[in-house]
């Protein structure tokens, strides 16, 4: 287990972070989790739990855990912060009661990443959106979501998207279907305002490239995909897919690879910066 050099952001890519390293070392030394759960006293399930970092590990068990794996003093030191880092009570939290585990652990991973790529075929991605035309996403997105959380869906969309600016900004790169630049979502001022904002991210801080619909099939036509990379070499890339039933986070390896290749090429088959942009710009005077 090498001194690490990364700097995970969020407390839910640290508890991933620190679950990944315990794993390695509980397989090199030949362990299954039944037999490291005993010898540690954590418990198989419980440790099995915090080895996929969806459960955290009291700090009186690292310790036990540091002996029964034969940690190195600096070892242990860097996981002690690791897990001390997955107690922090991050900002996502305070939307537990609306959202899914499985929602809220995405919000975690987002908060945490280095990198973030985006496909949307027909609308503009929740980090890049307007408080106008998130609410009406939000208000158009589903007959279970109640009234009463709106507000609260739109303010955690809006906090997501201080990752995009400050000294820890994402590095993000978005493909949108040119459908996306069409879809009245929440009538047309609220389109010309969510063009207007997209303009401005993308001349600025954003890479935002737009598949013309010239472009024909393409393996993402229809879908929408978002892929994270992480500062530390221990972490696997993940993707959020979303359909109308299902949300869910993906980091088979075959899954990712296949989904890396796609997105690689919707950018090879978008419009350059330039192009996309003056695309946006054309949309937008045909709306005024």
């Amino acid at each position: 287990m090498a001194e690490p050099t990364s700097n995970p952001t969020s407390s839910t890519v640290q508890a991933w972070e620190l679950g990944i390293r315990l794993k390695q070392r509980r397989e090199e030394l030949g362990m299954t989790v039944a037999a490291a759960g005993k010898a540690t006293g954590v418990g198989g399930p419980n440790l099995s739990a915090i080895e996929s970092g969806k459960r955290k590990l009291a700090a009186f068990k690292l310790p036990d855990v540091a002996q029964v794996y034969e940690l190195y003093d600096h070892e242990v030191s860097y996981l002690e912060r690791l897990r001390a880092g997955a107690d922090r009570r991050e900002w996502y939290h305070d939307y537990e009661h609306i959202y899914s585990d499985e929602f809220i652990r995405f919000l975690g991973l987002e908060a945490g990443a280095a990198r973030v790529q985006i496909y949307q075929s027909e609308v503009i991605p929740g980090l890049l959106q307007t408080a106008d035309y998130a609410r009406a996403m939000i208000k158009g997105g589903g007959p279970y979501i109640r009234p009463v959380d709106v507000d609260q869906r739109v303010e955690s969309r809006l906090r997501r998207q201080r990752r995009l600016s400050g000294d820890n900004s994402l590095d993000i790169s978005v493909v949108l279907g040119q459908a996306a630049l069409l879809q009245r979502v929440g009538g047309s001022a609220v389109l010309r305002a969510q063009l207007e904002h997209l303009i401005e991210l993308a001349a600025e801080q954003v890479d935002v490239r737009v598949m013309p619909f010239t472009a024909g099939a393409h393996p993402l036509i229809g879908n929408s995909a978002e892929l994270f990379t992480f500062a530390s070499s221990r972490l696997p890339k993940v993707l959020w897919q979303e359909t109308v039933t299902s949300q869910a986070l993906v980091d088979k390896r075959s899954k990712v690879l296949e989904a890396t290749a796609s997105l690689d090429d919707a950018m090879e088959r978008a419009l350059n910066r330039k192009d996309s942009l003056a695309l946006i710009r054309e949309v937008l005077r045909e709306l005024e």
